[in-house]
């Protein structure tokens, strides 16, 4: 009997209906599709290895040192390229006879469709100053896609020096890069910006120094393609956006989960570990939403290679820690969902679900869809797509890994291979999804985590990240 396995519609806000199983994350039973279960689990694992795996360096590519945005200091006819909202040309402050932009609310540019190539890097630089103290001004680098042109990508920067400075934004742009745009936008207090310039840049770095390697199983042949191993003082904006990228990015929670995904400190960075905060901010809404929580979304997308992340879990009755992958926009601007790989889901509800209980499975893109089970550790649970360990995930750091082939998923613990399964990276029309990005969530509630209800005294609590690391595989 399947712990969980009801499949629920989430209303995705001004986008599309969105079935998501579980939290967004899978959870449920596949056993009709298990085959050959019990022969599968006598076979050996394959070994993994802890020895470090070389660093990838970003793909080199020509810099055009074109200047892409048009009428960069307010020239050619006052706003031209510029589309205008409470915001007028005014005489520069900095050069004399040139003009510069006065903006109350809002400015902005549209570039042209192929003016950035996805997958190269650029940078946005913003010579502006805010006209008084106060307000949350802001320049921003934004991508849309077409279906309702909600926004899929936003680099935002705040204005906040009443003196001049040069605001710049680096970023890395999308698969989906035809519907992009620069925005200014004043908030409080009045914007004046002297001049803007966009143009091409090397390749943004994705990786960074390993200095402690111990609790990681990369298989032999894979090349770091991505990490974060969360050194300094707060969370790296430029790596991670803190919402899902459904609803214009501004999509908050799942299905029943009984938080909400905020910015009020719950993204705490210390001594090399990220901390996703949950607290209880309330006790009177009628829908018991009375928590606030963090999540992280990757910037960065990828198909297939090894993900793993170093993890603590927290241990109050009603936590629902994550790490899955979902498709990210296609290069067409397409956004659909599923597939998705739940690479963990640590769900405690004190009863079906302890803090001895991994689960982990994918999400199958139609009722027909099969995923054959190929391997399974003795301790790997087919019916419930749990791992019972022998150990409490909330009593120390283990590791969780992926390793994710073009026709199967493999998930590990500490180096234990869980199980093998077949799997696609397919929408449900059986086309090739896009490349998927990495989340990790701190979910709390709902009608399986909740079950029992939950534990209020043990907030605050923190699903505790060591690091996240995403290998290629060696060609």
């Amino acid at each position: 009997m399947p712990i969980f396995s009801a499949t629920r519609a989430v209303a995705i806000t001004g986008a599309f209906a969105l079935l998501v199983s579980a939290a967004g994350c899978g959870g449920g039973s596949d056993a009709a599709t298990d085959t050959d279960v019990a022969a599968a689990a006598a076979a050996e694992p394959e070994s993994v290895s802890t020895e470090e795996v070389p660093q990838a360096h970003a793909t080199a590519y020509t810099v055009s040192t074109q200047e892409l945005l048009s009428n960069v200091v307010f020239a050619t006819i006052g706003s031209t390229a510029w589309t205008l909202s409470d915001a007028a040309i005014v005489p520069s402050e900095l050069r004399a006879g040139g003009q510069a932009l006065n903006v109350g609310w809002m400015a902005t540019q549209a570039l042209a469709g192929t003016a950035l190539i996805p997958g190269r890097s650029y940078t946005l630089i913003v010579k502006a100053r805010a006209d008084g103290a106060g307000g949350t001004s802001q320049i921003s680098m934004r991508f849309r896609k077409p279906k309702y042109s909600e926004s899929i990508r936003t680099y935002p920067l705040a204005v906040t020096a009443t003196t001049y400075q040069d605001y710049r934004i680096d970023f890395t742009a999308p698969n989906y890069a035809a519907m992009a745009d620069v925005v200014i936008l004043a908030a409080g207090a009045r914007l004046i910006v002297d001049s803007t310039s966009l143009k091409m840049r090397s390749a943004i770095p994705q990786t960074e120094a390993i200095t402690f390697s111990a609790g990681s199983y990369v298989p032999a042949g894979y090349t770091l393609a991505f990490n974060d191993e969360f050194t300094g003082g707060s969370l790296k904006r430029s790596k991670w956006f803190t919402r899902y990228i459904y609803g214009g990015e501004t999509q908050d929670h799942l299905n029943d989960e009984k938080q909400r995904y905020r910015d009020n400190n719950n993204h705490v960075v210390t001594s090399g570990v990220l901390k996703l905060v949950a607290r209880k901010v309330r006790s009177d809404d009628p829908d018991g939403v009375n928590y606030e929580s963090g999540m992280i979304r990757s910037d960065w997308t990828a198909r297939y290679g090894y993900f793993e992340a170093r993890v603590k879990m927290p241990a109050g009755r009603g936590a629902w820690p994550a790490f899955w992958l979902t498709s990210d926009v296609a290069s067409d601007g397409r956004l659909s969902w599923p597939p998705e790989i739940d690479v963990f889901e640590f769900v405690n509800n004190g009863v079906d679900d302890r803090l001895n209980m991994l689960h982990s499975n994918v999400v199958k893109q139609t009722a027909t869809t099969t995923s054959t089970l190929l391997y399974a550790d003795p301790a790997f649970n087919a019916n419930n797509t749990a791992y019972y360990a022998p150990f409490n995930f909330n009593d120390g750091w283990h590791t969780v890994g992926l390793e994710w082939d073009p026709d199967k998923v493999t998930v590990y613990v500490d180096g234990l291979k869980l199980y093998t399964r077949t799997y696609q990276w397919v929408y449900a029309d059986g086309t090739l999804a896009a490349p998927a990005h990495i989340m990790l969530n701190l979910a709390i509630g709902g009608s399986w985590a909740g079950r029992y209800g939950i534990d209020d005294s043990a907030f605050p609590q923190a699903l505790q990240i060591d690091w996240v690391r995403a290998y290629k595989k060696n060609s």
